[in-house]
């Protein structure tokens, strides 16, 4: 690889850093999931370990699935209306919408802020591990989202057009 390859995909994989969690997440989860299933019936016992391991798989993969989906436009949405309004109304329409993601995401990270640090004392069940590293998947996702919303507000107000993802580029 020449420097030029390896700028492009450092850049690449800092633009996708979302993704990339949230595909290791899916994996880890996953990998838990099957080494509990093949002990409990090889070993006819389960490991407590491999739930809670999952456990934070899923989050993680869930959270920062979400931030990838919103990042891209890719949220399921009902747009028959608002596509078919004049151009200008649908600018105030985005607007709107984006604001109240604004508020609403800046709430919930405030609030995922104090969950994971109320967190910190309640360690996991079996590895012992502070719930607040599970939480902390939760806080950055809505962080990220308000940062995201903040930027489509921004275009909304400076009249660009946002790219939704197509159907296609959803599934």
């Amino acid at each position: 690889m020449n420097k030029k390859e390896d700028q492009s995909f450092f850049k690449k994989f800092i633009g996708d850093w979302e993704m990339y969690i949230a595909s290791v997440g899916f994996v880890v989860m996953c990998l838990a999931i099957i080494v509990n299933v093949f002990s409990r019936f090889i070993l006819s016992k389960s490991f407590a370990w491999a739930e809670e391991i999952s456990y934070f798989g899923f989050v993680y993969a869930v959270f920062f699935g979400v931030c990838t989906l919103y990042k891209n436009q890719a949220m399921i949405a009902i747009d028959v209306i608002v596509d078919r309004l004049p151009k200008g109304v649908r600018r105030i329409v985005h607007i709107f919408n984006f604001t109240v993601l604004t508020v609403g995401n800046a709430f919930f990270t405030y609030y995922s802020y104090v969950l994971t640090i109320g967190a910190w004392v309640r360690p996991t069940a079996a590895l012992r591990i502070p719930y607040s590293f599970m939480d902390v998947a939760a806080l950055i996702s809505f962080f990220t989202m308000t940062l995201y919303s903040i930027r489509f507000l921004y275009w909304s107000l400076k009249g660009k057009e946002i790219n939704e993802a197509s159907l296609e580029e959803r599934a």
